[in-house]
């Protein structure tokens, strides 16, 4: 059912003026201890997401430096290789599309940076709440074996034994922890994907934000800035939107102003 993992890409640093000050001013945060990374694990949680341009990106991590630390990583920018699966008629990017209520990904994430793979399951069980859990898996491993979709059918509402892989994802990612707040902050730079029948869609310049949260609360000092930057969230998944990306002939109505304000930023 699986292919065999491509070489995992090394972290390279963008070449463009404005890359080269994001990456600078993430390497200036502190480093999160491990006790406060525990207690920011925060597998139940409110999940909120924005879409901006690197400029903006840069100005939001250069106004939080005074109120996160980052996980620890060279220069505090890790590179992320997941590995998306679904059905022959694809279940979970139509569940989104559709918003149903109950809607699940699926996915092999690889930690080059630490040497680690974990099975993923994100659950959203409303337009709230998100529970992720995971089960580690050896370094690099993308077969579901017995014991992982013993474990899937334990805790997904998917055919299982109908899962296949259908879409690679990389990107490059900060992450943050709130000092003083119950959240974490996630910037995403340089997404790529690549479907396995070679189709391919990047976002260029565009960055995505995450939020996550428990309890929700907009007076945090990454949520006053998201504000004094004019961004609005926006109800997006990097599988579901590089799906409809790469697949238009796919319905995809619900998610046009998404698609469309993508497209505004420009590549």
């Amino acid at each position: 059912m699986n292919r065999a993992p491509a070489p995992l890409p090394s972290t390279v640093s963008p070449s463009d003026s404005e890359g080269d000050r994001l990456v600078a001013a993430a390497a200036r945060f502190a480093t999160a201890t491990a006790q406060l990374t525990g207690e920011r694990e925060l597998l139940r949680r409110v999940d909120t997401k924005y879409l901006c341009s690197r400029a903006q990106a840069t100005a939001l991590i250069e106004a939080l430096l005074p109120h996160y630390a980052a996980l620890p990583v060279a220069g505090n920018i890790a590179t992320y290789r997941s590995l998306y699966f679904d059905t022959a008629d694809l279940r979970c990017y139509h569940d989104h599309r559709r918003g149903r209520r109950l809607r699940q990904k699926v996915r092999i994430r690889h930690y080059p940076d630490r040497m680690l793979s974990y099975l993923e399951v994100k659950t959203k069980k409303n337009e709230a709440i998100t529970d992720k859990r995971r089960r580690p898996m050896p370094f690099r491993e993308e077969l579901l074996g017995p014991d992982e979709l013993a474990y899937l059918n334990r805790i997904v509402d998917l055919p299982v034994d109908d899962l296949r892989p259908v879409m690679r994802i990389d990107f490059r990612r900060l992450s943050l922890v709130g000092l003083a707040t119950a959240e974490r902050v996630t910037i995403d730079t340089d997404l790529d994907v690549e479907a396995l029948d070679g189709a391919r869609w990047s976002a260029g310049d565009r960055v995505v934000l995450e939020i996550k949260q428990s309890p929700f609360c907009v007076r945090t000092p990454v949520m006053r800035v998201l504000h004094d930057l004019g961004l609005r969230e926006q109800s997006m998944s990097k599988y579901t939107i590089a799906t409809a990306f790469i697949r238009p002939e796919l319905r995809r109505n619900r998610l046009l102003p998404d698609l469309r304000a993508i497209e505004r930023m420009g590549a």
